[in-house]
């Protein structure tokens, strides 16, 4: 059996989904982990993601040394802000995700805290570019949650009485697609996009590096097939709207593989250079390594493209390949 069969046999009346916003980690304000009732298996599962995740993170962030040979800060360093859409495989439930990092529990043990919903992998099977913008703003929403959370460290008080029993809307996963971003896109002005995130990229010419996008996209196209379990990371400009940015990304995807037999997972995270974040797509099934591609050891992952580390490759017989105008002609080029 094949890993796009994992979640066939999920398909029962008994995944439904699953609106109520449920919380695990850890806050200053409490001794131990805030955690909603684990009522349901898939829960469960996320909890237990999060907790083999960060355990791996821990463990690798205490091995790695910097150029001066001090160990790194594990347990002192705070995760970025990040927005999960994670396929998890075991109950076939797709749980939307923030997660967010205030240091650990009060006694000074690390650890973030995760605010999630669920919906039935089944019912959202892997998403166009015409469907990916729904699961943006649900996890908008849940990164939006940390607004609360400051007004829980003001006022603190029973964390169940400002959490519990508040939903996120997930109707918009039923509709069959959205076709605004391309209005949006039209608007965000390539030179722009390019000069906000090009801190991050190793080349810095225009045309290079667009002439370099195109052979990367090529050798995407050719190495397609059941075998190929990728993992893409791409940059985002922090100061331009992020559904359009996201959904072309995914939209520049599916122009050079195909997407429709796989459940992807996808990460939004906040990145260490200013103006930059990132967006991570995982063509292929969740495992708990994953969980470091929301921390700061993210670009060191064997396994990850990542788009911001692309170098020249020499001469090109295509001629100087110009950036398109805007952000819609250029996920179509």
């Amino acid at each position: 059996m094949g890993w796009t069969d994992l979640f066939k046999s999920k398909k029962g009346p008994d995944l439904k989904p699953d609106p109520r916003i449920r919380w695990f980690g850890k806050l200053p304000t409490y001794a131990d982990y805030y955690t909603s009732p684990s009522d349901a298996d898939w829960a469960a599962e996320m909890n237990e993601w999060l907790m083999k995740g960060y355990e791996i993170y821990h463990s690798r962030a205490l091995s790695r040394s910097d150029t001066s040979g001090i160990e790194a800060r594990a347990g002192t360093d705070r995760l970025p802000l990040a927005g999960c859409v994670l396929r998890l495989p075991k109950s076939g439930m797709t749980a939307f995700a923030s997660i967010q990092d205030y240091g650990g529990d009060m006694r000074g043990r690390h650890f973030p805290i995760c605010f999630y919903v669920g919906y039935p992998t089944a019912l959202w099977p892997a998403p166009s570019s015409g469907q990916v913008g729904e699961a943006v703003r649900t996890v908008d929403a849940l990164m939006e949650l940390r607004n609360d959370v400051a007004q829980h460290f003001r006022s603190p008080g029973r964390f169940e009485s400002r959490f519990g029993d508040r939903e996120v809307d997930l109707g918009g996963f039923e509709e069959n697609g959205d076709a605004d971003w391309r209005d949006k896109a039209k608007k965000i002005e390539m030179s722009e996009w390019f000069a906000a995130i090009r801190p991050a990229l190793k080349i810095e010419d225009t045309a290079e590096w667009y002439r370099t996008l195109q052979s990367w996209g090529q050798n995407i196209s050719t190495c397609d097939g059941e075998s190929f379990e990728p993992t893409f990371r791409f940059p985002l400009a922090a100061a331009m709207q992020l559904e359009p940015q996201v959904t072309g990304w995914v939209r520049w995807l599916e122009r050079r593989m195909d997407l429709k037999s796989r459940f992807l997972s996808l990460m939004l995270t906040s990145g260490e250079i200013e103006g930059v974040n990132y967006f991570t797509v995982i063509a292929r099934p969740l495992v708990a390594d994953d969980f470091l591609l929301v921390t700061s050891l993210g670009s060191t992952v064997s396994y990850v493209d990542d788009l911001t580390a692309l170098g020249a490759r020499g001469e090109s017989t295509d001629g100087d390949k110009q950036l398109p105008r805007d952000w819609e002609g250029f996920v179509e080029g």
